[in-house]
């Protein structure tokens, strides 16, 4: 293996707001589990969670829905972060101050005991593929994946780690913000947290 999946970091990005409600649950749902409770603050398009939800299936997790699983991307500053805070999404322009990178690692997604996929890219498109072989780790586009700049590259940079229904807070190994105000306004909520992952301010992160 050239990527070791106890060095390959993962990056789910979600509202601030979610904190507490991911907190409560232990971890992160799903949207098809979530779309059972209160959905949060949500921040990608509509349209394409709904695709996720009713079409677009992991053929090698039992052909279920890719709206069933977690996911995470393998970059910080994803392609996705840049549309929500172009204001496409409904968000208002701008708002990627209210946005939060959580970090583990692919170990950990494996050792969760939960199903577990590779997307070729963005897992919203139909011509992604999916494979649960660790294989599919170092045949991702890590060159796509890792530049700053990469117009042209938005499907391959957007590949994702799925993690079936759950994913459990103790995995969590960091948080990362865009400012200070953020990073204590998270502190502060993971005052009363059993594991408490070490929040940082990672300007480089966003836009």
């Amino acid at each position: 293996m050239k990527n070791d999946p106890a060095q390959t970091y993962i990056y789910h990005i979600t509202d601030v707001a979610n904190l507490p409600g991911i907190l409560a649950e232990g971890g992160l749902l799903s949207d098809a589990r979530m779309a059972q409770r209160n959905p949060g603050v949500v921040i990608g398009y509509d349209h394409i969670k709904l695709r996720r939800l009713k079409e677009l299936r992991v053929d090698c997790c039992g052909n279920r829905f890719v709206g069933e699983f977690v996911p995470f991307y393998f970059c910080p500053r994803s392609p996705m972060l840049f549309v929500v805070n172009q204001g496409r999404t409904g968000r208002p322009a701008g708002c990627q101050d209210r946005i939060v990178h959580l970090v583990s690692t692919v170990a950990v997604g494996m050792a969760s005991g939960k199903e577990w996929a590779i997307s070729s890219g963005n897992a919203g498109a139909n011509h992604a593929s999916f494979r649960a072989e660790l294989e599919a780790l170092d045949e991702l586009d890590w060159e796509s994946i890792r530049v700053t700049q990469w117009q042209g590259r938005t499907h391959p940079k957007s590949a994702e780690f799925l993690v079936g229904d759950f994913f459990p807070w103790t995995g969590i190994r960091g948080i990362a913000c865009l400012n200070s105000k953020v990073a204590n306004e998270v502190t502060s909520m993971l005052k009363q947290a059993v594991h408490q992952p070490k929040v940082a301010v990672k300007r480089d992160w966003y836009y």
